[in-house]
């Protein structure tokens, strides 16, 4: 059976042909954004076509249309606005930032469609009715100068600061850092807005009147240090970051932490934490706050980076400390393996579809973090596995196109 997957970002459909679509037996397109014309899209109905897309915008053939596709973070600005002659389309997949003076432009566009957030001035809010956004929207005062989304305001800030400015973040502003001169940003009469703030406590008095009246505040122990991408606890902690830290993601606790762990005075996680059991009462002793505890077992072998993962009764057997297993495609689990062996021993986490009997479903999704799909085993899961591995580039029948943007 010849098959064709186009994994993308953005695909063009607007010139399928029908000899193209003949060609396939099967045609699979996994994108965030897929583009049509009434006439393609009715022939692509015919045909076995599974579009699996965010979004699918449907646009008049033969019209003068442009489509400007950007993966990533994209600024729109008052230059960029189309010629008149345009059928124009702003395709953003990841972050759109739209300028104080590009309204114009933005309204010229026959349509902008962003698979991410938005951010615009809130003057322009409710004023973009050609804008669809499958994510956030942050509207930030008019006027304001913006800053990274968590924003540093550290020693060097106000050396750059602009008199009578307002900065604004869209998630957090940190003010942590002991050795910022704050008299020297009142000086300049700077004014910060954002969502939240961090501020070191020797700071607070200081900088809170320079805030925006709904930000709410945090106040830390002076000396935190903030970190800002996900971190794992051992030995070496202390040294990295310090015994006062804000952790602004998720947070690993190694077996090892369990000997610093007495000397942290402060520690807020932004984020879940992983730990073994047994550190769990240590770690409640010393931790400020956490989203969620996730207890993770002994592992004995870890199984990784497969397509395909196969666990049967006398694997689990052969390791009384556990197995975990993690970014696999497919798990298959044997249907010798009791609930109990399951429950006890088994991890599995970030896979795409575990296979088991209606029987394991229950136990397995207990042991399972991340995981796309569980059960199938009693089902024919050939056609599954066809496609993954075509994917994956083992199956000789399947064209894989692997692209940011493709024109089909």
């Amino acid at each position: 059976m010849k098959k064709m997957i186009v994994n993308c970002a953005m695909c063009d459909m607007r010139s399928v042909s029908e000899e193209t679509l003949k060609t396939y037996e099967q045609i699979m397109v996994n994108a965030a954004s897929v583009l049509v014309t009434p006439e393609t899209k009715e022939l692509i109905n015919r045909y076995n076509v599974m579009l699996n897309a965010a979004d699918v915008m449907e646009v008049p053939a033969g019209e003068n249309v442009k489509v400007s596709s950007h993966n990533g973070a994209y600024e729109l600005t008052a230059d960029a606005a189309p010629r008149e002659d345009e059928t124009a389309i702003l395709w953003v997949n990841g972050g759109l930032t739209i300028g104080a003076d590009a309204l114009s432009a933005a309204k010229a566009f026959h349509q902008i469609r962003v698979n991410g957030a938005v951010t615009m001035p809130k003057s322009m809010a409710g004023k973009l009715s050609n804008l669809s956004v499958n994510g956030s929207t942050n509207v930030y005062p008019d006027g304001a100068i913006l800053l990274r989304r968590n924003a540093e305001i550290d020693r060097t800030f106000p050396l750059r600061a602009k008199e009578n400015a307002l900065y604004w973040a869209a998630r957090r502003l940190v003010f942590t850092d002991a050795a910022l001169n704050v008299a020297k940003l009142a000086e300049k009469d700077v004014r910060f807005a954002s969502r939240s703030a961090i501020i070191a406590e020797g700071l607070a008095e200081a900088v809170t009147p320079m805030l925006s009246e709904d930000t709410d505040i945090l106040i830390v122990p002076d000396e935190t240090k903030f970190v800002n991408y996900p971190f794992k606890m051992n030995k070496r902690f202390l040294k990295k970051c310090g015994k006062r830290v804000f952790l602004n993601d998720d947070l690993t606790v190694e077996p090892e932490a369990a000997e610093i762990l007495p000397e942290i005075e402060y520690l807020y996680v932004n984020g879940d934490v992983k730990l073994p059991a047994e550190l769990v009462d240590a770690f409640e002793d010393v931790v400020d706050h956490y989203d969620e505890l996730i207890i993770v077992k002994k592992t004995g072998k870890v199984i990784e980076d497969h397509v395909r993962a196969t666990v049967d009764k006398a694997l689990l057997e052969k390791y009384p400390d556990g197995i975990l297993v993690t970014d696999c495609a497919m798990v298959h689990l044997h249907a010798d393996i009791p609930n109990d062996l399951i429950l006890e021993r088994l991890s599995i986490e970030d896979c795409a579809k575990v296979f088991c009997t209606t029987e394991q479903e229950a136990a397995v999704s207990a042991v399972s973090r991340d995981v796309g799909m569980i059960g199938g085993a009693d089902d024919d899961d050939e056609g599954i596995a066809g496609v993954v591995a075509g994917a994956l580039h083992l199956n000789p029948d399947c064209k894989v196109i692997n692209a940011a943007d493709y024109v089909m």
